[in-house]
C-alpha cells in the first residue's frame, strides 16, 4: 500500500557518490494521497490523531521512503511484541515515538556533536509540546526515542511505549522472534509497508551519519560502526543488518 518508488540508480561512482545516490531516494508518499498511512496492518490498528499525522508528515517530508516505512513497521512490530507481553500502551505516544525515532540521522535534524538518538528525541519532544501535548507525553516520547537502541532491559524499565519502540526497531533491523511474530505476519507487514532495499540504504544512512559526526556516538549502539566507517569495511552492526531474515 505504501511507498514503492523505483530504485535509485547507482551506476559507477565514488563511495561518496554511491552514498549520495542511496540517500537521494524520493521521500515517501502513497499513491493519490501523500499524507496517508495504513490504518491497520497485520491486525494492528495505527492511530490517526492530529499529533500522529503531524509526526508522520514531519518524517515523510524529510526522510527517504525506506526510513518512513521502517518507522511505520517499527510501530507495528513493537505493538505486536508489547501485546504479546500483555502490556497496555498509549497508541498516540508510541506512534509518535516510533515515527520519529530515527530522524536524528537526517542532516535536517542533526546537531554537530549530539548522538542521533538525542537529536531525534529533542525534535520529537518539541513537536509534542508545540502541538499542545501534555508534558508527561512529551517526556515519554523523548525517553522512548533516546533509549530505543540501548540494551532491552533499559527500555523495559521505562514505559510500555519505550519497550514498543525498542522492540519494534530491533525486530525490523535484526528480524523478529518467530515465537512472537509468525512468518505469515512478517510477510503481511512487509507487503503493506515494503522494505525498499532497507538493508543497503540503512547502512548507507548510518555511514553518512558517522562520516559527518565521527565522535558523536561514543558509548552507544553505533559506536563500533562509526569507528570503522570512514571507509566501508564490514562491522558487527553491518553484518547483523545484512544477516536479517529479509530479502532486502
Amino acid at each position: 500500500m505504501l511507498h514503492t518508488p523505483a530504485a535509485c540508480p547507482l551506476g559507477r561512482r565514488s563511495f561518496v557518490g554511491y552514498l549520495a545516490g542511496l540517500l537521494a531516494c524520493p521521500s515517501a508518499s502513497v499513491a493519490g494521497n501523500p499524507t496517508a498511512y495504513p490504518t491497520e496492518v497485520a491486525g494492528i490498528r495505527l492511530p490517526v490523531t492530529p499529533l500522529c499525522m503531524k509526526s508522520y508528515e514531519l518524517c515523510r517530508s524529510a526522510a527517504p521512503a525506506f526510513l518512513v516505512n521502517h518507522s511505520l513497521r517499527t510501530y507495528v512490530f513493537g505493538a505486536l511484541y508489547v501485546s504479546h507481553e500483555g502490556q497496555r500502551f498509549d497508541a498516540e505516544t508510541a506512534f509518535v515515538a516510533a515515527m520519529l525515532h530515527d530522524i536524528g540521522l537526517l542532516k535536517e535534524f542533526s546537531t554537530p556533536q549530539t548522538p542521533f538518538e538525542i537529536d531525534g528525541a529533542n525534535r520529537a519532544e518539541s513537536l509534542v509540546r508545540e502541538s499542545g501535548g501534555a508534558p508527561v507525553e512529551a517526556n515519554k516520547v523523548w525517553q522512548a526515542i533516546a533509549l530505543h537502541d540501548m540494551r532491552a532491559i533499559i527500555s523495559q524499565h521505562q514505559s510500555p511505549e519505550a519497550t514498543l519502540v525498542a522492540a519494534g526497531a530491533g525486530a525490523d533491523v535484526g528480524g523478529p522472534e518467530e515465537n512472537i511474530v509468525s512468518a505469515a505476519t512478517v510477510r503481511s507487514v512487509v507487503a503493506a509497508l515494503p522494505r525498499l532495499q532497507f538493508k543497503e540504504r540503512f547502512i548507507a544512512l548510518l555511514t553518512d551519519h558517522c562520516v559527518r559526526k565521527p565522535g558523536a556516538q561514543r558509548a552507544t549502539w553505533l559506536e563500533g560502526f562509526c569507528r570503522v566507517h570512514s571507509t566501508v569495511p564490514a562491522s558487527a552492526t553491518e553484518q547483523a543488518i545484512l544477516a536479517a531474515p529479509f530479502d532486502e
